[in-house]
């Protein structure tokens, strides 16, 4: 918080609260130092000129403003006349001895200004995704099924980028949802560009396939849309696929479909759902997709997140930052924003053992995901925590 200091309200904290030499002998701190109208200038003994004195025009003067600083032993850093204040460095004693000034308006802290600079979100850290290189991810591809993708976004990769939009749903490369650019962000957000956030694959090589199924609202879509959704991250050459989505009910046709991606070389990540009960959602509780759990910062369940005996991992899905739409940021919470990161970190490590099976990728994952719950796999959290570093540690000292 910004402290002010007025002369009344100073002498009245002081005597409050005393000043001990403990507060006497602390360290001086940089303040600006504001002077009433034309201070400076009685300071240096100059006369206010008769027009500006008409015109109401504060002039200032800096040897007066040095004048007044040299009372207290104190020396300027720079001054600003054009705002009519000094700024220099103080201990208490200065301090209270300029607020006392009949030359000073006021005396206040001079607050710290810092760039917004990229930030690494927690989940990212969580899963160990800093741990793991990503300069081979430009030999795999994610398919991200949802609203569409911001292309453009300054934090998102604009090249190599290809997609597919169903008919009425405008181009898969507009989303004016929002939703599928806050998980793309968390799969491959660019780092080292000094810009919002970065994903779980920073270098901006990551393949990136996108499956516009829902309009600019998140209309609901369909299973049988679905299956057709992911025939085209398919014919892209996706191996993995991330469907933040889902539904109540399940269908034969979309079961058979989903299964034979997986048994063809595809890996199915799909949300476990947000209703915060033991119910199953689809297609994350088919046998053939991995369902995602959400946790939180403290690599605690979220509330919301479905437990049920299909929930195979876990990762973090509560008050998550990503790219979202109009170039801008977002924090969103839900088993949506969990599995981006799993999806991230199935291409990661994927890229580095290229003639491994979507089984043993997935293998990998649970084998060395970090337990929580109850020992061994739960309803909760599956078999843990996804762990990048680990995972890759499994491909690299198991023959695929």
């Amino acid at each position: 918080m910004q402290q002010v200091f007025q002369k009344t309200a100073l002498t009245l904290a002081l005597c409050a609260i005393g000043l001990s030499t403990a507060a006497q002998a602390a360290p001086a701190k940089q303040y600006i130092v504001k002077y009433h109208d034309n201070a400076t200038l009685s300071a240096a003994g100059i006369q206010v000129s008769a027009q500006a004195s008409v015109k109401g025009i504060s002039q200032y003067s800096e040897v007066g403003a040095n004048r007044v600083l040299q009372k207290v032993q104190a020396e300027a850093i720079n001054h600003v006349p054009a705002f009519n204040f000094s700024v220099a460095k103080l201990d208490q004693s200065q301090l209270k001895a300029l607020a006392n000034d009949p030359a000073v308006a006021y005396v206040e802290e001079d607050a710290i200004r810092q760039l917004y600079a990229e930030s690494t979100p927690y989940g990212i850290t969580m899963v160990q995704a800093p741990q793991v290189s990503d300069a081979y991810t430009s030999n795999i591809k994610v398919c991200i099924v949802d609203t569409g993708y911001s292309l453009g976004h300054p934090d998102l990769p604009s090249t190599g980028v290809t997609g597919f939009a169903f008919s009425g749903h405008g181009t898969w490369y507009s989303d004016g949802n929002g939703h599928g650019t806050h998980v793309a962000g968390t799969i491959a957000a660019i780092g080292g560009n000094n810009v919002g956030v970065k994903g779980v694959n920073p270098s901006g090589k990551l393949g990136l396939h996108i499956v516009k199924i829902f309009n600019n609202s998140g209309t609901w879509t369909t299973a049988s849309n679905l299956v057709q959704g992911i025939q085209k991250c398919k014919d892209a050459g996706a191996k993995v696929v991330s469907m933040s989505l889902g539904g109540s009910s399940s269908t034969t046709t979309e079961r058979d479909a989903l299964n034979a991606f997986y048994q063809g070389g595809m890996l199915l990540v799909a949300a476990a759902g947000n209703a915060g009960n033991s119910s199953l959602s689809y297609p994350a509780s088919y046998p053939s997709v991995m369902s995602v759990a959400s946790v939180d910062s403290a690599k605690n369940r979220s509330s919301f997140s479905q437990y049920n005996s299909q929930v195979e991992i876990a990762a973090p899905g509560s008050s998550v930052q990503s790219t979202y739409k109009n170039n801008s940021y977002a924090t969103l919470s839900g088993t949506s924003m969990a599995t981006p990161h799993v999806s991230g970190v199935a291409a990661l490590i994927w890229s580095q053992k290229l003639s491994c099976s979507a089984a043993k990728v997935r293998a990998a994952l649970t084998a060395t995901a970090e337990d929580r719950g109850s020992a061994g796999r739960d309803v909760y959290y599956g078999f843990g925590i996804v762990r990048a570093q680990n995972a890759l540690t499994y491909l690299l000292n198991n023959p695929c």
